[in-house]
């Protein structure tokens, strides 16, 4: 089996590729609130599940997965999944400053050391030598 190492384009695509991930979760939660508020409830009806799933905010955070799926099959196809994964915990770094900039939720301390043990172990890992993993 072929060994791949991972350039510092793919390493920057995938980094990309997440945190566009995380910004698709921000535009769901958002456009989930604003429906539920509205209706005081999840819809439990057909009508009210597409109403919310076309929802333009809803809408935008699906497209932006689809998008994400296609292009984490291309990292997958260039680079080794037990080095790829890892990098979606940079999804939780989006998260925590998103929801806090603009879904007025807290950081707390407890949430800052994750952010850094977080950090920590993504930047570990994308200095690992991926030659020595497989391909698959």
């Amino acid at each position: 089996m072929k060994k791949k190492t991972a350039s510092v384009a793919t390493i920057v695509f995938i980094v990309l590729i997440v945190l566009l991930a995380g910004i698709a979760q921000l535009f769901i939660k958002q456009g989930v609130n604003t429906v539920t508020s509205g209706l005081g409830h999840f819809p439990t009806d057909i009508a009210g599940f597409f109403g919310l799933v076309f929802y333009w905010p809803v809408f935008v955070g699906l497209v932006i997965y689809v998008f994400f799926g296609i292009a984490w099959l291309k990292i997958l196809s260039d680079v080794p999944v037990s080095f790829a994964f890892p990098f979606l915990a940079i999804s939780y770094l989006v998260i925590i400053i998103g929801s806090y900039l603009f879904l007025d939720e807290t950081i707390t301390p407890l949430k800052v050391a994750a952010i850094l043990l977080i950090s920590a172990g993504v930047i570990c890992l994308s200095r690992s030598d991926t030659s020595e993993h497989g391909t698959g």
